[in-house]
This record gives structure tokens, C-alpha cells and sequence, in this order.
């Protein structure tokens, strides 16, 4: 599993999908078969010591929380979060737990290189669309045309953007 990403990587207990619910949720996800679960967070040290869920807000350390639940769609948030007193946590993960199979979900660095990716694809496709119609001839100097080029234009166009690409030291 350590050539998986977030994105691929997920898990499930068969055994407990049908009676899951939000109230054994948290019991669910703290399963030590659970690759997201950490073995050392109070979560555990609550479980082995017999300790209220309750005594957590007492104890520093990473905790795991029921974060939000939404029953109609069958879906569970868990928080991963460190807790350095009973009112200061920080989040470090989120996951989500939906028909029993539980997934990380993406933090904003993944989210952002996601969308740039897709948005720079879309803006690359319409430079290229623009650059064919860009023509430039030495009585009229730049215009534009919105006829097809033909394939031996389309070439020194190719050619053009190319060189000018390879002086400039530009990826396109």
C-alpha cells in the first residue's frame, strides 16, 4: 500500500456494513486492520485503560471524532485531529466514511493541483485553437483568420510556435 495515493487507497470490513450506523461508526474506523487508524492515538489508550469516549477531551495527543454524519446519504465524516488542550485542536486529516468503505478525503494542496491541472488543460486547448488562427503576412502585417489552415500552414505554424518556444525557453 505504499505506492498508493489518497485517492486509491481506501477500506472496508465487510463484516460490519450491514449493521453500521452513527453510533458504532467511531468503533468501526478504530478497527487496528484499518490502515487510516493509528494505533498510538487516545482513542486506544481510552480503549485499553476502559476509559470514557468522554475522557478524550482530557487527554493530549491525536484523536479520532465523529465529525459530521448525514444519514439519508449513508455518509460519515471522522476527524483525525491533535489535541494540545480540552479547547485547542488542530485538524491534521479528514476522512469519510460512505456505505461502510472508508476513504480519505483530499487536503487543499491535492484539491488546487487538481483543479489547476484541469484548468491550464482547457486554457493549453484554446491557445492552441487561437494560435491557428493567428496568420501574419508582411503587406498587412498580424490579422486574423477564421478560415481552416491548410496542412502545410498548419506545419510552419507548428514549426513557428516551436522555435519560438525553444528560444525563449517557454513550455507550452
Amino acid at each position: 500500500m505504499a505506492n498508493e495515493t489518497i485517492s486509491t487507497k481506501c477500506w472496508k470490513e465487510a463484516s460490519w456494513i450491514p449493521g453500521l450506523n452513527s453510533q458504532n461508526v467511531l468503533e468501526y474506523f478504530c478497527q487496528k486492520s484499518n490502515p487510516f487508524y493509528s494505533k498510538t492515538c487516545n482513542n486506544e489508550i481510552a480503549k485499553m485503560q476502559r476509559l470514557s469516549p468522554a475522557q478524550l477531551i482530557h487527554m493530549k495527543g491525536v484523536e479520532y471524532i465523529l465529525l459530521h454524519v448525514d444519514e439519508p446519504s449513508n455518509l460519515m465524516i471522522i476527524r483525525k485531529q491533535q489535541r494540545h488542550s480540552p479547547s485547542h485542536v488542530v485538524p491534521l486529516a479528514n476522512y469519510y466514511v460512505l456505505h461502510g468503505t472508508i476513504y480519505q478525503a483530499p487536503d487543499l494542496y491535492h484539491v488546487l493541483n487538481s483543479r489547476l491541472a484541469g484548468t491550464l488543460f482547457h486554457i493549453q486547448e484554446a491557445l492552441d485553437k487561437t494560435l491557428k488562427m493567428s496568420r501574419y503576412d508582411p503587406c498587412k502585417g498580424h490579422y486574423w483568420s477564421f478560415d481552416p489552415l491548410t496542412p502545410s500552414e498548419e506545419e510552419k505554424l507548428r514549426k513557428r510556435a516551436m522555435l519560438s518556444v525553444s528560444e525563449k525557453g517557454l513550455m507550452i
